[in-house]
This record gives structure tokens, sequence and C-alpha cells, in this order.
């Protein structure tokens, strides 16, 4: 059968053509069905690379926010130490100065000096829990972070589990598309094998007639 394919197309313009087309359709039909399956692939692939991407910004930028919060706590606390001690420094030179003054002066200074112990006691314990309900603040802070970072994990989780069933969705599909083509392809062949069948019967009844 090759050799007279072979022979009718060489002989007959008109098969030949018509042949050629068949192939060409075939060709260009497999070939427009593979580029559409490759390109829906590499679309979900850079949709979920684009999604992962997103899901990291957020997650860095919560982070970076808590890490900011809890810089400028620091400095605060630092600021508030070094303001104590400064008013420290002041009070003990002003109670020196005084005692070299007059005894009076320097019961008054006593007294005063009790005073400002007491008002110190008093700035320093309102201080620590200024200081202790900012760390519990931050540390609320802090954990509801943790919490927001593993639900962001989940969901990350999620969508990358989603994406795959896609991707092997639409792997399954193409596959499924495949098998359709291969079925098409066969069916034409078929078409064609029918074709030359009858094409070789019309000549051997011509020939016979002659």
């Amino acid at each position: 059968m090759g050799n007279f394919l072979e022979k009718l197309r060489n002989t007959d313009p008109a098969f030949q053509a018509e042949f050629n087309d068949y192939i060409q359709e075939i060709k260009l039909e497999n070939n427009n069905e593979l580029v559409n399956l490759h390109s829906t692939i590499n679309s979900l692939r850079d949709q979920l690379e684009s999604e992962k991407f997103l899901k990291n910004q957020d997650i860095q930028k919560a982070v970076s926010q808590t890490t900011e919060e809890i810089k400028q706590l620091q400095l605060t606390i630092t600021e508030q130490r070094n303001e104590l001690e400064k008013i420290k420094f002041e009070k003990k030179e002003a109670i020196q100065k005084q005692v070299q003054s007059s005894a009076d002066e320097i019961n008054q200074l006593k007294k005063a000096c009790q005073a400002l112990r007491d008002e110190l006691e008093n700035i320093k314990f309102e201080k620590k829990e200024a200081i202790q309900k900012a760390i519990l603040n931050s540390s609320q802070e802090v954990r509801e972070l943790k919490l927001s970072v593993v639900d962001l994990r989940d969901e990350l989780e999620s969508l990358k589990f989603e994406k795959k069933e896609a991707v092997q969705k639409a792997v399954l599909n193409s596959s499924d598309e495949i098998k359709q083509l291969k079925s098409s392809s066969q069916i034409l062949r078929n078409e064609i094998e029918k074709i030359i069948e009858n094409y070789e019967k019309k000549l051997k009844e011509s020939t016979n007639e002659k």
C-alpha cells in the first residue's frame, strides 16, 4: 500500500494536493492544541508564583512592623531612664549646695530630699507600671502577629494545594484532549485509507474497461 500511495502521489497531482492538505490540517490542529495546553500550564504556574510572592510580602511586612514597634518602645524606655538619672544628679547637686549653706537649710533639704525620694519612688513605680504595660501590650501584639503568621502560612499551604490540583486537572484535561486528537487522527487516517481504496477500485475498473 505504501508503494501504491507513493505512486499516486507522484502520478496524480490532485491526489497529492488533497493528501498534503489532510496532513497539514492534522498537523495544524495538533500543534494548536499543544500550544494552547502549554500556554495554560505556564499561566497557572505564573499565577501560583505570583500568589506565593504576595503572601511572602505580607508576612515580611507584618514582621517588620512588629520589630519597629519593639525598637520604638526600647528607645522610649532608654530616654526615660536617662531622664530619671539626670533628675537624680540634679537633685543630688542641689542637696549638696544646700547642706553647705546652713543647718536649717540642711533640715529643709532633708525634708525636700525625702519628698523628692518619695516622688522619685512614685515616678519609678509609675514608670515600672508603664514599662510592664508596654511590654504586656507588645507581647500581646507579638502573639497576635504570630497567630497571623500561622494563619497566613495555613492559607498559603491551602493555596498551594488548590493550585496543584488545578495544574493536575489541567494536565489531565490535556491528556484527555490529546487522546481525542489521536482518535480523530486515526479516524482521518482511516478515511484516507478508504479514499485510497476507492481510488484503487476506480483505477482497476478503469483498467478493466480498457
